[in-house]
């Protein structure tokens, strides 16, 4: 594991203000400029997110950092038992971010890495969920390095987020088992009432063309429940596997995972 740990940076700079981010910030250009994008993605200014880290203590940050920095290796090594990864072919990277993301993974540095947000973690208090969300994240660098593309541009095409969020999190329940990191109690045992339903209403959106992100993220709910599309995306890789192995699930070509995705759904 190459791992680029901003943390002691940050706490020689954070006096609770967002000043002192900035001055943490501006000495990873190419970190900041990955934050700011992630919100000019989205046609939003990122500054208007700064008093987010006004929410924050040091001890919170500091509890996360620890937890994730032991949870870490255990992971680490499980990955590379299963899929055959070589830690020098990506980056770790801890930083505190503008609740970007407890994990992302995108290119730093000019490879395949996984960004983990203190500051995320804290806002979602997954002190004791991190195997989980480390595994999910292992399983987007796993898919990337296996596929030899980049997943973020993959993911372009919102249909695809179904087989790229349904890899990662088959990949977290084979290394770190359920309840996962994103369930509350009840959650999987819904899903699996309503199976149909959840399949009929992404079906339904995709053909009338409407945006999917209801199924993905955190903030939104569907019939009352939030991250359905996880679940969907797991069911959808566990149907694959009757028929391929997880390898070449990682690598089909597009197409033919769309094609798939409809006969599915359908």
């Amino acid at each position: 594991m190459i791992l680029i740990d901003t943390f002691p940076s940050f706490l020689k700079q954070w006096n609770g203000t967002e000043k002192s981010w900035l001055i943490y910030i501006e000495k990873y250009p190419e970190l900041f400029e990955k934050i700011k994008w992630d919100y000019e993605r989205y046609k939003m200014d990122w500054r208007e997110y700064l008093k987010l880290l006004t929410k924050r203590n040091a001890k919170e940050l500091k509890l996360a950092y620890e937890k994730l920095l032991n949870a870490l290796p255990k992971v680490e090594e499980r990955i590379h038992e299963r899929f055959g990864i070589e830690g020098n072919e990506y980056h770790i990277v801890i930083y505190v971010g503008l609740e970007n993301g407890a994990g992302w993974v995108t290119e730093f540095m000019g490879k395949p890495s996984i960004l983990f947000g203190l500051e995320a973690i804290a806002e979602l208090k997954w002190y004791n969920k991190l195997e989980g969300l480390i595994a999910h994240e292992f399983g987007h660098l796993v898919h990337w390095l296996l596929r030899g593309e980049n997943i973020e541009k993959l993911e372009d095409e919102q249909i695809i987020w179904l087989y790229t969020e349904g890899f990662a999190q088959r990949v977290e329940d084979l290394i770190s088992g359920r309840p996962w990191h994103l369930e509350e109690k009840g959650w999987f045992k819904w899903c699996e009432e309503h199976g149909e339903v959840i399949k009929k209403e992404f079906l339904r959106r995709v053909e009338e063309k409407e945006p999917l992100n209801p199924f993905f993220g955190s903030w939104y709910t569907l019939f009352g429940e939030q991250c359905l599309g996880y679940y969907l995306g797991y069911k959808f890789i566990c149907w694959l596997e009757q028929e391929f192995s997880l390898e070449e699930i990682a690598t089909m070509e597009k197409e033919v995972i769309k094609r798939k995705i409809l006969k599915f759904l359908r």
